[in-house]
């Protein structure tokens, strides 16, 4: 059984808020995305006029809500999968899902985390939901990291810090809450086993002779190729490749963290 999981994480900073059709088709999406890899959703929250955003179990009043008004008024919604008896679905999830928007920033940020026991990272199934994720709605960009269950990959997505950060770790959390939206939209947070690319990204300068498509393409760990949206760009490494990339791109003016 495999102790790792994985966290897609999806960005926009160049489209409006989801609204209620956006939320709905999320909705759709990961309760489809649940079934099809053999779980249920256990809990759901939301935020926005009516909604105090905790966790509640999925099918009670809140759910019921959100449903009945076809996912009005909401501006951030999470679905979790728990244990039988779970008495902290905010921490012992093994699969959860987010799609929030932020107005004072116009940021929609998505984000996906199943433990790799129910969906192997980077498989075929992977990469179909992968684009899937892709398809919901038009993104910037975004990337997926597997890692360590007791890390929570998600809060990385997400931002967040359970104290269970090295110091380098919180230098790199610290420089991406730092950035503005206008630099995640030419620069990359940092090399990913998976990496969700713009043009521009693409075309971000290394050095003088080099763009960051040049480096892909040199690279021998590295493969690069279109997204089914036709529109944003799949950059895959493979694991021994990760720590030289980086190393190669921090020299450069690309990487945030």
């Amino acid at each position: 059984m495999s102790d790792k999981a994985f966290a897609i994480g999806l960005y926009c900073y160049t489209a409006p808020s989801p609204g209620a059709d956006g939320f709905k088709a999320f909705y759709d999406l990961i309760t489809n995305i649940f079934i099809r890899i053999g779980i249920a959703p256990t809990y759901f929250a939301a935020e926005g006029t009516g909604y105090n955003g905790n966790l509640t179990k999925f099918g009670a009043r809140t759910h019921a809500k959100a449903l009945k008004s076809g996912f009005s008024d909401i501006h951030v919604m999470s679905l979790v999968a728990n244990p039988a008896g779970s008495a902290e679905p905010g921490y012992d999830s093994y699969a959860s899902a987010s799609l929030s928007y932020v107005e004072e920033i116009g940021e929609t940020l998505f984000c996906l985390a199943i433990e790799e026991r129910f969906l192997e990272f980077s498989s075929d199934d992977f990469n179909s939901i992968l684009m899937s994720c892709i398809a919901l709605q038009r993104w910037d960009f975004g990337y997926a990291v597997s890692q360590p269950v007791q890390k929570k990959p998600e809060f990385h997505v997400l931002g967040l810090d359970a104290g269970e950060l090295t110091v380098e770790d919180q230098t790199r959390l610290n420089k991406w809450y730092a950035s503005l939206p206008e630099a995640r939209l030419i620069k990359i947070r940092d090399v990913y086993p998976v990496n969700v690319l713009n043009n521009t990204q693409l075309n971000a300068r290394v050095s003088v002779s080099q763009s960051l498509t040049d480096v892909i393409r040199e690279d021998k760990h590295s493969s690069l190729r279109l997204a089914d949206d036709g529109q944003l760009w799949l950059w895959e490494v493979e694991p021994d490749g990760l720590d030289d990339l980086r190393n190669k791109l921090a020299a450069g003016d690309v990487l945030i963290t």
